[in-house]
């Protein structure tokens, strides 16, 4: 019998199970990462998919926008913004015509270490970063609808601009298939109501590692609409590294990064486990983050079976969205759909996660595992509930009830797509 390692946070946690049980363990695939950061990321704006180099794109530009993800994201923003501005000072664009606009949608706003840490001080220096403030009317326009009928409120700032950039990272993503490409204006920019209406598609529709999605398509008809110019997208290995950049046109170029993130994000099991542990680290922040390990799980766990979910929560279950609590456990799924048809609702992007959720708590057990939520609001939440330093003698007694459970262990499971050979 061998220790299998959980991370958790900053550390690992052990878990002693048996060869017979242990059905499978995996975690990103390691694709080298990349020699020269400088080099590759310079290669995807100037050699672009779809479009011509972004030196030749912004030449009649006055005002740039960069649009670009929050710390929830792994993206290297410290290192490839400042090789953006650079090749747009080479163009002859002024980092007096750049700002940057955080590619946030609905959560909390980042904090000055945050941003800090994200950035670095040499692009604090150089351009003004704005936080995107999803609910304040003077920082949005109305800027029509889309082709379903679902208002485009946007952020100004990016609507003011001449020309748009979205640095992001693509990996699975639930509801909405894959991240990066047009997900940075919708939900990244995009106001309260606009973000609840293509949640709720994603619900009605979810889609965890397909391209063509509802959502997806929502999101390149809003990207269309409000024009995004250029995108520069990451894909990273499983130690965090860069291992490929592209750049272009938000459909092109998001397809390519799709193919080769799936390399690194595409997990092949066997079969379906009775018991799936699935660890969410390095995406600890909260609950409303961390529970993209349960979708992934969905994945890799048997009707009936359980998901337990490994993930700090540090921040609970969400500064932005605490109301999350007060559906989970406490509405059924057509309850939930009702009061978001009936307008019973104060946050009806809270309530499309919480039906994303339920759904899934319908098919099978789901047990937290973590400190950043109490035992009481765990089972309030319909969950079961572990600390840390528990997860082993909880598996001992799970495999004392049931000598033949498979159990199953997903790693980084917030970004990780499993895939069941049966």
């Amino acid at each position: 019998m061998v220790s299998r390692r959980v991370p958790y946070i900053d550390r690992a946690l052990w878990v002693r199970i048996p060869d017979r049980n242990l059905l499978f363990e995996v975690e990103p695939g390691n694709l080298p990462g990349v020699r020269d950061v400088a080099e590759a990321v310079l290669a995807a704006v100037r050699r672009p998919l779809g479009s011509v180099p972004l030196g030749e794109a912004v030449k009649e530009s006055k005002k740039i926008v960069i649009i670009s993800d929050d710390n929830t994201r792994r993206t290297p923003t410290r290192r490839i913004v400042p090789l953006i501005l650079d090749e747009l000072n080479r163009a002859g664009v002024p980092d007096s015509a750049v700002s940057i606009v955080i590619s946030s949608g609905t959560h909390r706003a980042m904090t000055s270490s945050e941003l800090d840490q994200k950035y670095g001080t040499g692009v604090l220096s150089r351009v003004p970063i704005i936080p995107h403030r999803y609910k304040d009317p003077s920082e949005l326009v109305d800027f029509g609808t889309t082709s379903r009928g679902v208002p485009i409120i946007v952020n100004r700032h990016v609507i003011e601009a001449d020309f748009r950039i979205a640095v992001g990272e693509i990996v699975p993503h639930h509801p909405a298939g894959w991240g990066g490409g047009a997900k940075a204006v919708l939900p990244g920019v995009a106001g309260e109501e606009t973000v609840a209406r293509m949640h709720l598609l994603g619900s009605r529709h979810p889609g965890l590692g397909m391209v063509d999605t509802e959502m997806r398509r929502e999101m390149e008809d809003f990207a269309a609409r409000i024009g995004l110019n250029f995108i520069v997208n990451a894909v990273l290995n499983r130690e965090g590294e860069l291992a490929a950049v592209v750049g272009g046109h938000f459909v092109e170029a998001h397809r390519r990064g799709v193919a080769l993130s799936q390399s690194v994000y595409g997990a092949a099991i066997p079969d379906l486990a009775d018991m799936t542990l699935s660890s969410t680290s390095p995406v600890d922040f909260d609950f409303f983050q961390g529970d993209k390990g349960i979708t992934s799980a969905e994945l890799s766990t048997r009707p009936g079976g359980e998901i337990v979910l490994v993930s700090g929560c540090m921040e609970g279950i969400s500064a932005a969205h605490p109301e999350l609590g007060d559906y989970l456990g406490q509405m059924s799924v057509d309850e939930i759909w009702q009061a978001v048809e009936g307008g019973d609702v104060p946050d009806r992007l809270t309530c499309a996660e919480a039906i994303v959720v339920a759904n899934i708590a319908k098919k099978m057990r789901i047990t937290l595992v973590t400190e950043g939520i109490t035992k009481q609001l765990a089972r309030r939440m319909g969950f079961g509930h572990q600390p840390p330093h528990g997860l082993q003698n909880y598996v001992d007694r799970r495999l004392a009830a049931e000598p033949d459970l498979k159990i199953g262990i997903l790693r980084n499971s917030a970004e990780i797509l499993p895939m069941a050979e049966g």
